[in-house]
């Protein structure tokens, strides 16, 4: 992952997440606070209801005892007078649309009136449904209890104050029982209250809490819409800010990758501001400048050195040409011819120029054969022959330790100029390709060059004798593809030995 995506992923962490998780809990606190809302409405309208049925309960009592007083109750045992007290009762009970009965009972509970005409001839008072209010009937003359007024009250005129609807339904609760519950909801919200009137009495109302959900599902997805605009809007803004707020950092880190790959120090980045980052710009950017002029100034000594090196090389090869009376241009021209076939041959130009440089250090070697036998006229003897053969290993003995490029080349050139493509060659009689191309290369040119040229122990041969010792000597002496070369490219070998011609 990119410090980019890293960076981001982290604001946008550290930001989304707290808002994510306050709005979830805001949600949640609402979705609460909907729920108790939802209960307390419940509440309230289950309240009302109560407050209906106990008023219908108080005026029954009240009615009760306003009849309690009134003068036929005192004449109960008067002739007629049970006709009369349950024509009353019929009449209250038609008025209240009561479902029950009234009954007027002795002191020995015996029925003397009642709303029910068919229970007259009965002796006791037997209850259908709840003796829901007893009175008191006294005697106008002694007041003592002379009877009771008895209501006998079905739960039934209770449940029409039920406002019932498909997903809300009342019932009542009494002595551990249920009636007129007709609910079957898998999920719901309750609410119960006693009457206060009669305390045994509880109204429940009870609600689907499907309906409930569905509301709130509503409001639901509107806090999803509202949580998703505001992530993306968060996201947004964090991204444009931390891109904005990053960029200079992810510029620097281009600009040092771009350095990295091009080794180019004398870039610098764009600064705004005076920040942290600006300031670390800067620094970089000074940083680069210093390493840019310092780079300059090495590549100038570096140049130098080098320049130094190849003049070393070129003035140590001709000091051991100078030994053998040889002049400089022998050097110069194997130099030439080096390069010439090194590039034919399909060596880079760097590679070409190198051996180039180097060629000149390939008979270094003869600074420490004895000028006896360095610069003797006419054949050596087997002795003379064997000092002088040890010139080439002497050479890379010289030169072998170095690690820079050019001597090292140089190292080759002299170790292996001797050696000859069939392996009859000096000092370790390789052959073929086990040659180095350096070697094989120098042989050629060294060979070409010195039978040109005048030697203390001979005469220069003229071209054709040297162009017949080539041809024969093609896949012996040299390389065959290297003499191949030479003779596709005369004219340029010629053009090099005549520019470079030993003066008189």
């Amino acid at each position: 992952m990119s410090f980019r995506l890293k960076i981001i992923s982290l604001i946008l962490l550290v930001s989304l997440v707290p808002y994510i998780m306050t709005m979830l809990y805001f949600a949640n606190t609402l979705r609460g606070e909907y729920a108790a809302n939802a209960k307390e409405e419940l509440q309230t309208q289950l309240s009302l209801s109560i407050g209906k049925i106990d008023q219908y309960i108080n005026n029954l009592h009240r009615d009760m005892i306003f009849m309690s007083h009134m003068d036929v109750m005192n004449d109960i045992y008067s002739q007629d007078v049970d006709r009369r007290i349950s024509t009353l009762l019929e009449q209250k009970k038609r008025d209240l649309s009561l479902d029950g009965d009234f009954y007027l009972v002795d002191t020995n509970n015996k029925i003397i009136a009642s709303s029910n005409r068919d229970v007259l001839p009965q002796n006791t008072l037997k209850i259908k449904y709840t003796p829901l209010y007893t009175v008191s009937i006294t005697s106008n003359f002694d007041g003592k209890e002379i009877a009771k007024l008895i209501v006998d009250f079905s739960l039934n005129n209770i449940s029409h104050f039920f406002d019932n609807s498909k997903d809300r339904f009342y019932y009542i609760e009494v002595n551990n029982k249920t009636l007129f519950k007709k609910t079957n909801f898998t999920n719901n919200i309750v609410v119960k209250q006693p009457l206060a009137t009669q305390k045994e009495i509880h109204l429940v109302l009870e609600k689907d809490k499907k309906v409930f959900i569905d509301s709130l599902k509503r409001y639901e997805f509107l806090f999803v819409i509202i949580l998703l605009i505001g992530a993306i809007f968060i996201t947004f803004i964090s991204y444009f800010l931390l891109n904005k707020l990053i960029k200079p950092i992810l510029d620097l880190s281009q600009l040092v990758q771009s350095i990295t790959q091009t080794k180019n120090y004398s870039r610098s980045i764009l600064v705004k501001g005076n920040d942290e980052i600006a300031k670390l710009a800067k620094a970089f950017n000074t940083m680069l400048h210093g390493i840019d002029k310092a780079l300059n100034e090495n590549k100038l000594l570096n140049k130098e050195i080098e320049e130094t090196q190849r003049e070393v090389v070129f003035t140590m090869g001709a000091i051991g040409e100078s030994r053998s009376k040889e002049t400089g241009n022998h050097v110069k021209r194997v130099a030439e011819y080096s390069k010439v076939l090194a590039l034919f041959y399909g060596l880079s130009e760097e590679e070409s120029e190198m051996l180039k440089q180097a060629s000149p250090m390939h008979d270094i070697g003869k600074v420490a054969i004895p000028d006896a036998v360095l610069n003797k006229p006419g054949r050596f003897n087997e002795e003379e022959r064997a000092i002088m053969d040890t010139h080439a290993e002497l050479g890379y003995e010289m030169l072998k330790h170095s690690q820079r490029p050019l001597l090292k080349a140089a190292s080759i050139v002299a170790y292996e100029h001797h050696e000859k493509y069939d392996g009859s060659g000096y000092p370790r009689g390789l052959a073929g390709e086990g040659i180095h191309i350096y070697g094989r290369i120098t042989a050629l040119a060294d060979v070409f060059d010195a039978l040109g040229s005048d030697r203390v122990y001979k005469k220069a041969w003229d071209d054709e004798r040297i162009f017949s010792l080539f041809k024969a000597e093609r896949g012996k002496h040299f390389d065959p593809l290297l003499i191949d070369i030479f003779f596709e490219h005369l004219e340029q070998f010629l053009s090099i030995r005549n520019r470079f011609k030993d003066s008189v």
